[in-house]
């Protein structure tokens, strides 16, 4: 059965060929589903099921990133929570201990309060879920950067994306075009967004005017808009104490109507270095509204560099460019569009008048200038073809010739006599028609002949005259063929037209 499972037959056939082999199906002693089973077994025996696979997934991470930290789906829980436990106020308790931003003792004071309510400690996955708490509770994996992601909702809109243009029905070859497209689509929007970001300013609306511009000048469209329930929070924060510590000052900010709850805000005397203890800052890449408030305090009107994530800004793209010397097309498609943006707004300022126009001519021919001498030369970035192996120009497509009919060269084909080899008339326009007769036969059947394609890559001078000497046809020639009347017996001398090699 192994060996005809690895040759891709199936278990029912598998099933069926035994059957056939015993006379029967009442002589084999097992069903499909032992054979099911079996294979389950093996599999298992042999580390090939999934949760062996998912192991050696997670050594080999842990192996290659070591910084990465492993995180469980926060809605894959709450199902196993509801189909283990099944109790809804359960559910909703330990979403809470999973999801709230709690010290480590007020989780387990949280967990162990959740557990004897409901008279589940004997259950095996809440105690294996107690066990692997490192891998989901918040309050055990804050400081870990997660980008905010608490599910696989990533992966799997990226997956519904990619279905609207993939099945499963397509061949290879259907599935790299379709692919194609879905890569298209996905870059086309990132697109618009970058366009958008480099574009349009969002409308402040919060209190904290200064702060607000500062972060949609740094953050794209998407970040700024989780970035402002932020600030409108920090309008409740306030600044209960502040000690100096001589390069530091460590400040207690509490919730206003919440006194019991208290936030340490660590920051230098020039407040370029900020820490939070809740660590959002470290867990998101965005300041948290105690930090915030902090910055209010000491009269800071932009966001420190230090609490700008890279990844989170309208340049960061930019920087992979410097980087790397190469430019995306998303990048480039962006460019584009926010220079024709700008223009058209300066063309349409500029063309009213007179001066605006000739200082707006000036600058464009001198940038235009500027920009050809800089690109001739710049050999970093060849624009056509690849340098060959011996370090020669790169190599080209060939000039197109369109050489059906015409010359070598390409062109119109220069028409010529057929008896002066002149240009400007043709055979029966020619001047020299009547001087010209033909000396012999030879010539004149020369003369009836369409000798187009003789004549076309032949000049003038080609043509020669020689003395073709007297012969005689023999009886070998006769036999042969030359038969003729007029040439058997018949000595022919005088000047025929020849070609020269």
């Amino acid at each position: 059965m192994n060996d005809m499972r690895k040759g891709g037959i199936g278990v029912s056939r598998i099933h069926s060929f035994m059957a056939s082999l015993a006379g029967g199906y009442h002589n084999v002693p097992y069903t499909t589903r032992d054979m099911h089973n079996v294979n389950a077994k093996q599999r298992r025996e042999g580390g090939l099921d999934a949760e062996s696979c998912l192991r050696q997934m997670k050594s080999a991470i842990e192996q290659v990133f070591p910084d990465a930290h492993h995180r469980l789906c926060a809605w894959h829980l709450l199902r196993n929570a509801t189909s283990n436990i099944g109790k809804p106020k359960f559910t909703r308790m330990f979403r809470d201990c999973m999801l709230g931003d709690y010290e480590v003792r007020t989780f387990q004071r949280k967990w162990f309060e959740m557990v004897e309510k409901f008279g589940v400690a004997d259950k095996r996955w809440v105690q294996d879920m107690y066990e692997r708490r490192h891998s989901w509770a918040t309050a055990h994996i804050r400081g870990k950067f997660f980008a905010r992601f608490r599910t696989t909702s990533r992966c799997e809109g990226l997956h519904a994306v990619i279905s609207r243009y993939v099945k499963s029905r397509y061949s290879y070859t259907e599935f790299l075009r379709h692919f194609h497209r879905c890569l298209m689509f996905v870059r086309a929007k990132e697109v618009e967004a970058n366009f958008e970001c480099a574009k349009g300013d969002p409308i402040m609306t919060t209190n904290l005017k200064q702060l607000e511009r500062s972060a949609a000048d740094n953050y794209t469209h998407a970040i700024f808009y989780l970035f402002v329930p932020i600030l409108d929070r920090a309008c409740a924060m306030r600044v209960v104490d502040s000690e100096d510590n001589g390069s530091y000052f460590i400040h207690t900010v509490s919730r206003y109507g919440t006194p019991g709850k208290d936030w340490r805000v660590i920051a230098t005397s020039d407040t370029r270095e900020v820490r939070c203890t809740c660590m959002r800052m470290e867990c998101f890449g965005v300041p948290c509204e105690h930090i915030i408030a902090v910055l209010v305090l000491n009269n800071v009107h932009e966001i420190p560099r230090s609490l700008i994530l890279l990844r989170w800004t309208k340049d960061t793209k930019l920087v992979a460019v410097q980087s790397m010397g190469v430019i995306w097309d998303s990048v480039q498609l962006t460019q584009h569009w926010c220079l024709m943006d700008w223009y058209r707004k300066v063309c349409k300022i500029a063309c009213h008048s007179t001066e605006k126009f000739q200082f707006a001519r000036d600058i464009a021919v001198l940038m235009l200038k500027h920009f050809e001498n800089e690109d001739a030369g710049n050999t970093s970035f060849p624009h056509e073809g690849l340098p060959t192996e011996s370090g020669g120009p790169p190599a080209r497509n060939p000039p197109k010739r369109n050489t059906k009919g015409n010359g070598a060269h390409g062109g119109k084909k220069t028409q010529r006599c057929r008896l002066c080899r002149e240009v400007g008339h043709n055979r029966t326009t020619c001047p020299k028609r009547r001087t010209m007769e033909p000396s012999s036969a030879v010539a004149e059947d020369m003369d009836s002949m369409d000798t187009d394609m003789v004549y076309d890559n032949l000049s003038g001078d080609l043509y020669a005259t020689a003395e073709i000497s007297s012969f005689q046809c023999s009886d070998s020639d006769t036999q042969a063929g030359f038969a003729n009347s007029d040439f058997v017996g018949t000595n022919t001398s005088g000047t025929v037209m020849s070609l020269a090699d």
